[in-house]
C-alpha cells in the first residue's frame, strides 16, 4: 500500500530532534478515506493551506504559463543581488519571526550543478549559510567525491528561514519561498538539479516516496533533476550511503565527471 509507505518514509525524514511530525490532511485523507477527518477541527495545527505553485508533474502549457507568470510578477526583473537583499528583509511568512538569519544559499552563479535541500537548521540559522552543520560536512564530502568544491556548485533550500524545531516547512511557508527559488534557478540555469530528501521532492516535483523515487531522473523547467537522500538521513542510516552514491554517480555521468578513488 503506497500511502503507508509514504507515511513511513515521511516519518523517517522527520526523525531528527522533533517531538512531533507534520502530516498534511491530504495524506491523512488518503490513508483513512474520510473527508471529515480534516474538517472535524479546522483549527488543528496540521490543517493544510492551498499552495499557489502549480505541480510540476502536470506538464501542460497552461501550467507552465501560470508558473512563469508568478515568477515574472514578483521577481523576474530582480538581479541576484536584488534577490539576496529581498530575502534578507523578507517577512512573507511566520518563519521570519523566529529566525536569526535568512539563508539565501551560496555558491557559483554559473554553477552547472545545483543542490536543493529542505530548510536551514540550527547551525545554518546562526551562520546564515546552507549546510554547515553535520549534514553539511557530509554534503561537502559527497561533493568532493563527485569532483566538486562547494564554491563550484550552488546550494539552496526550499525555505530561507529555519522552521521551529527543525520541522519540515508547512505548505504556506514553502509557497512563500518557492518563487524566490524559481528565480534563483532561472538565473543560475544549472545543467543538473539534485533534490536532497523528501521535502524538495514534494514541493518541486509534487511527488512523495523518496525511498522509491531516489535515483530516477525527472525534469523541472526543462532541467534534468535527480532526487536522492538528504545527508541528515544518511547520517542516521549509513546503510543508505551506497544508494546515495549510486544516485550521485548518475549525475556525474551527465555532468561529465569521473570519480577518482
Amino acid at each position: 500500500m503506497y500511502i503507508v509507505d509514504e507515511i513511513i518514509d515521511y516519518l523517517k525524514e522527520e526523525q531528527k530532534e522533533n517531538n512531533f511530525a507534520y502530516i498534511s490532511c491530504e495524506v491523512l485523507k488518503d490513508f483513512y478515506s474520510e473527508e471529515k477527518l480534516c474538517n472535524k477541527n479546522p483549527n488543528r495545527e496540521f490543517t493544510q493551506s492551498k499552495t499557489k505553485i502549480v505541480p510540476q508533474n502536470i506538464d501542460t502549457p497552461d501550467n507552465r504559463k501560470k508558473i512563469n507568470t508568478e515568477v515574472s510578477l514578483n521577481f523576474s526583473s530582480m538581479s541576484f543581488e536584488d534577490l539576496t537583499q529581498h530575502v534578507k528583509n523578507c517577512n512573507q511568512c511566520d518563519l521570519s519571526t523566529s529566525r536569526t538569519n535568512t539563508v539565501f544559499g551560496e555558491g557559483s552563479i554559473n554553477a552547472e550543478l545545483m543542490l536543493i535541500g529542505e530548510g536551514p537548521g540550527k547551525d545554518e540559522d546562526e551562520q546564515g549559510r546552507p549546510f554547515v552543520g553535520k549534514s553539511g560536512q557530509l554534503l561537502t564530502k559527497m561533493l568532493k567525491a563527485m569532483g566538486y568544491d562547494r564554491s563550484e556548485v550552488f546550494i539552496a533550500n526550499i525555505v530561507k528561514c529555519r522552521p521551529p524545531l527543525n520541522r519540515n516547512p508547512h505548505p504556506d511557508e514553502a509557497d512563500s519561498c518557492l518563487p524566490i527559488l524559481l528565480r534563483q534557478i532561472e538565473i543560475i540555469k544549472p545543467k543538473v538539479i539534485i533534490l536532497l530528501g523528501a521535502v524538495p521532492l514534494k514541493h518541486l516535483l509534487n511527488k512523495t516516496g523518496i525511498t522509491r523515487i531516489h535515483g530516477e531522473w525527472h525534469e523541472f523547467h526543462g532541467i534534468k533533476t535527480l532526487p536522492t537522500f538528504h545527508p541528515a538521513f544518511l547520517l542516521r542510516d549509513s546503510r543508505q550511503k551506497k544508494y546515495a552514491w549510486s544516485d550521485l554517480q548518475k549525475a556525474m555521468k551527465v555532468l561529465g565527471k569521473t570519480h577518482q578513488r
